[in-house]
This record gives C-alpha cells, sequence and structure tokens, in this order.
C-alpha cells in the first residue's frame, strides 16, 4: 500500500535524523542534555509509529491481499480479528456488496424462472384468443350479452396474464385486470361477491404507480376462495390504496370467516421464510395459500429490498387483511420523496 510505504519513508528520515543528531552529540559537548532528550523524543515517535500505525496497517494490507488473492468462505471472513484497522467497515462493505450482489442475481433467477413457466402455460394464445372472439361473436348474434361480456372479461384476463410485458406494470392496469377477475367470478358464483377499490382523492396519482405484474390478483382469489367461498350472499373484497411519503401500502381485505391464530401464525412465517418450500402438509393441500403469498413477498423482497413484502392480518369471523407494501414510484421510475425533494428545490 502507498500509504505503508510512506510511513516507512518517514520512519527511514526519522532513523537518519536521530543518527545524526548521535554524531552531532558525540562530537559537541555543550547543550549535550537537550540533544540527548531530542534523540529521545524522536525515537519514542518511532516506536509509537511502529506499533500504533505502521504495524496495524501492514497487518491490514496483509490480510487484504490474501483474502483477495483466492476464495475463502464465509466462516473464515468471520474469523478476521476485530482489531485490524477498519476490518469491521470492510466487512460491512462486503456484506452490503454481498447482499446486494444476491439480491440481483436471485431476481435475474427467479425471473428466469417465472418466464419459464409462462412459456410453459402458453400453448398458443392466439388460437386462445381467437376461439374466445368467435365465442363472444356468436354469443352477440344471439343477443346473449351476460355471455359475451363473460368471454370479453375471460379474454382480457388471460391476455394480461400471460402476456410478455415487463415485470413492473402499473396500478391501473393492475386493477382493471382485476376487474376482469371479479366480473368473472360474479358470473361463476352468481353475483354473490362484491368488489370496492378504495383510493382517496389526495393518493389518485397512485394509479400511475408501478407495482409487480399480477401481485394483486393472487390475493383477491385467496379471499374468494378461503374466505368467501362458503358466504351465500354479500361476500366484499376491498382493495384500498394508501401512499405514504415513500411507499405505496395496499390492503386487499374480505369479510370473510377469517384465520385462526396459529393457523395465522404459520402462515406469516411461511410467507417470511427463506425457503421458498411450502414445508407443512395442509398447506400442500391448500389450493394458492401455500405458495401465492410467500411468491408474491418474495418476488417484491428480490425487486425492492427486504424492507418491503407482505404480511396478513386476521380475525376469525371478522375477515382477512393482506397488506403489501412497495416503494411509491410512477411510471418514470421516480419515487415520491425524490419528486418533492426536487420541487423543494
Amino acid at each position: 500500500m502507498k500509504l505503508v510505504g510512506r510511513l516507512r519513508c518517514i520512519m527511514c528520515a526519522e532513523g537518519i535524523y536521530i543518527l545524526m543528531a548521535h554524531v552531532l552529540c558525540s562530537a559537541v559537548e555543550k547543550d549535550g542534555f537537550i540533544i540527548v532528550l531530542g534523540i529521545a523524543a524522536q525515537a519514542a515517535i518511532l516506536v509509537v509509529m511502529l506499533v500504533w500505525i505502521v504495524h496495524p496497517l501492514k497487518t491490514f494490507e496483509d490480510t487484504l491481499e490474501y483474502f483477495a488473492g483466492e476464495e475463502q468462505t464465509e466462516a473464515e471472513l468471520e474469523n478476521i480479528r476485530d482489531t485490524i484497522p477498519y476490518i469491521r467497515e470492510m466487512k460491512i462493505l462486503v456484506d452490503k456488496y454481498s447482499s446486494r450482489k444476491i439480491r440481483r442475481n436471485s431476481a435475474e433467477i427467479f425471473d428466469k424462472q417465472t418466464e419459464l413457466t409462462a412459456l410453459q402455460s402458453q400453448i398458443n394464445p392466439h388460437f386462445l384468443y381467437n376461439t374466445l372472439e368467435s365465442i363472444r361473436g356468436q354469443a352477440l348474434m344471439d343477443d346473449n350479452a351476460e355471455i359475451a361480456g363473460m368471454v370479453e372479461a375471460l379474454s382480457s384476463f388471460f391476455r394480461y396474464s400471460i402476456s410478455r410485458k415487463g415485470k413492473l406494470v402499473t396500478l391501473r392496469d393492475e386493477l382493471a385486470n382485476i376487474n376482469n377477475y371479479m366480473l368473472i367470478q360474479r358470473y361463476r358464483f352468481n353475483n354473490r361477491f362484491s368488489l370496492e377499490v378504495i383510493v382517496d382523492e389526495e393518493d389518485e396519482e397512485a394509479y400511475d404507480f408501478l407495482i409487480p405484474k399480477l401481485i394483486i390478483q393472487p390475493v383477491v382469489e385467496n379471499a374468494i376462495y378461503h374466505g368467501l367461498e362458503e358466504k351465500l350472499e354479500g361476500g366484499k373484497v376491498i382493495i384500498e390504496v394508501i401512499v405514504t411519503e415513500k411507499n405505496l401500502i395496499l390492503t386487499i381485505s374480505d369479510n370473510g370467516s377469517g384465520i385462526d391464530g396459529t393457523t395465522l401464525d404459520k402462515l406469516n412465517r411461511r410467507i417470511h421464510s427463506q425457503n421458498m418450500r411450502v414445508e407443512d402438509e395442509d398447506s400442500q393441500k391448500q389450493r394458492n395459500t401455500g405458495i401465492a403469498l410467500p411468491n408474491i413477498h418474495k418476488r417484491i423482497q428480490l425487486l425492492f429490498g427486504e424492507e418491503y413484502g407482505v404480511n396478513v392480518y386476521s380475525t376469525v369471523g371478522q375477515g382477512t387483511d393482506v397488506e403489501i407494501t412497495i416503494p411509491a414510484k410512477d411510471e418514470r421510475g421516480i419515487s415520491l420523496s425524490d419528486e418533492k425533494g426536487n420541487l423543494k428545490n
């Protein structure tokens, strides 16, 4: 390191100074005590520099060269002595870089897996669209508006779900897809369910915010199949949109049967688990809850960070709330807090 080399130069200069002072002290008898005192002070400075500065920095340099030269295990990195200067800061920096790199790589792998799954499920989608349009046309010719409307909603729902549009969409597009999905479900269940979207006037900018594609529909599906399916009438799903200074909070609520405390704890632990595998047999028997919510939570964290994700709250007999928290960013990718800061400046 350049710094260590410079310190060595300084110490060499100090050594030469002490040697010259010693020679001068031997040649001159006058004021000899003062010269000896100066030599002793310089020698003390050299010892202090050697013990407190040069040696620790040399150890730090050797440690960096050692770990930069070959692959090391995490345990070996943790065992580095904390007495080495700046080693704690270096560990923090390495951890941050590693976490960011792992999250980015995991997001890329996750996207590839999702894309592969989508490709596997796309059995000639144009054939599907054309068939649905043919059915809709025949329904219109037969003056059956209900069937025509249901087929149109189904066609739009499939088109949105399997399209190759980017992984981020506007909240407006996602809610339009939810409307199509709920229209289909109302046809299926004879209008036993209703949908309400709550967005305050001051939060209407949220319609242009970017969210991961298909994070609301699986939650609504869970609300219907696990909360409202046994409800003969009056079933309701409410999507509430709240914008804070930095975050967009989506709360999907239902007035269904709710979840008991033990099951709710297991569900939240499964959602926040680092392991995407469904662990218990009961969750494997469920239609979507076992993987949908953990999947959404993992996608959000891979895209935005660990401070975002999904939380579930519920009371037996009163319904369930699923809260999704993501950064508040508009179509331009600019966060709300950044835009406000720019306006102030």
